[in-house]
């Protein structure tokens, strides 16, 4: 393991997809599951206004077109938690696990600049144990 810490700029998703919450819940769940999303941040005029999940979506019911119609500035969690790209990894862990999310916006500036994820978080890990974590079945 390195001496100097991992900081979240080192292991985020830069230039995430984004959607705007006037945008249907429709949209985002097309976005989510042609490419693979399992997070959105929601941005309007250039700022983070909330994140949207896949499993806000499945909760909601991705099958009801009455619910598909609405927008996701409805559905989406407002003000959600986010990290600074210069905070150490170890933190996006803990605000991850204090408040039972699984990504974090990354924001410099006000402005979105990535987004980390629990497995970016666990990739991180897994290449700081090394080889060894895959030898003893750890």
């Amino acid at each position: 393991m390195s001496d100097s810490a991992t900081l979240v700029r080192e292991v985020m998703t830069t230039d995430p997809a984004v959607i705007s919450p006037d945008q249907t819940l429709e949209r985002a769940w097309a976005m989510m599951t042609d490419e693979g999303y399992r997070h959105l941040p929601v941005v309007e005029g250039g700022q983070l206004v909330g994140v949207l999940t896949i499993t806000d979506i499945g909760r909601l019911g991705a099958t009801v077109p009455s619910l598909m119609a609405r927008s996701v500035g409805e559905w989406m969690t407002k003000t959600p938690i986010t990290v600074k790209p210069d905070e150490p990894i170890e933190s996006a862990a803990a605000q991850m696990g204090i408040h039972k999310v699984n990504c974090l916006p990354v924001v410099a500036g006000g402005k979105l600049v990535g987004i980390v994820t629990t497995y970016d978080l666990l990739d991180a890990l897994a290449r700081q144990l090394g080889p060894r974590s895959l030898r003893s079945g750890h």
